[in-house]
């Protein structure tokens, strides 16, 4: 049975009080272009517990994130990963590798860019989005679908403009990723936003999606 985009999906965004006032308005000019009705929280709380209250709320059959600094380079690629998780009937993510949590091996997705289906989190229990000692906000639900058998898909990094100020980051055996990283050649994620260079690579990149001249040109490869 075919979704009913206006009904049956829910998509979400959250951000702090202190977040980059001209980066979530670049933001809202991408999702406004690509016609994409996302619902916008600005809270003060830890990122993990906004995650559990989306979930925990939700009374449609796919809820999405797009986190403020990161695009769709296209509105297909957020139709095709609802459908995906619609019929897997489980999660879609970009693929990312808690770096600071030993062993730093893990590939999980990512709630940057994430999409679940809602009967798929109630089959593993409602897994709490959370940090915890061993995962960072959401891994945790990688981790409860690895102990299920449950599968779910990622998106790899395929390109990335620079490294981070404190170097570049590897996603364990696969290759690196850093500031502006492009995923699967079709979602665009700055990371560390709260950095003035990096605010302003955003709002350009987000000026060229919308002007149809985004360009992967002097990118750098993940692998």
């Amino acid at each position: 049975m075919a979704l009913d985009f206006a009904t049956d999906v829910e998509l979400h965004s959250f951000h702090w009080t202190n977040f980059n006032r001209e980066v979530l308005a670049a933001h809202k000019r991408v999702m406004q272009h690509f016609n994409l009705n996302v619902q916008y929280t600005e809270a003060n709380v830890p990122h993990g517990e906004w995650l559990d209250w989306v979930m925990g709320r939700a009374q449609c059959k796919i809820v999405g994130i797009i986190e403020p600094d990161l695009i769709p380079l296209s509105r297909q690629i957020v139709l095709n990963s609802i459908n995906l998780a619609y019929q897997m009937n489980s999660f879609v993510g970009c693929a990312q590798v808690s770096n600071h949590i030993p062993p730093a091996a893990h590939i999980f997705a990512s709630p940057a860019f994430f999409f679940i289906s809602t009967d798929c989190y109630q089959r593993m229990g409602k897994p709490y989005f959370l940090e915890t000692g061993r995962a960072d906000v959401a891994e945790e639900v990688s981790y409860r679908a690895e102990e299920m058998g449950i599968h779910y898909r990622t998106l790899f990094p395929t390109h990335f403009e620079r490294e981070p100020l404190e170097g570049i980051w590897r996603l364990s055996s696969y290759g690196y990723y850093g500031i502006g990283t492009v995923f699967g050649n079709q979602v665009y994620h700055l990371f560390q936003s709260r950095y003035d260079t990096n605010a302003d690579l955003f709002i350009q990149r987000c000026d060229d999606v919308v002007n149809n001249r985004f360009s992967m040109e002097g990118f750098r490869p993940s692998i």
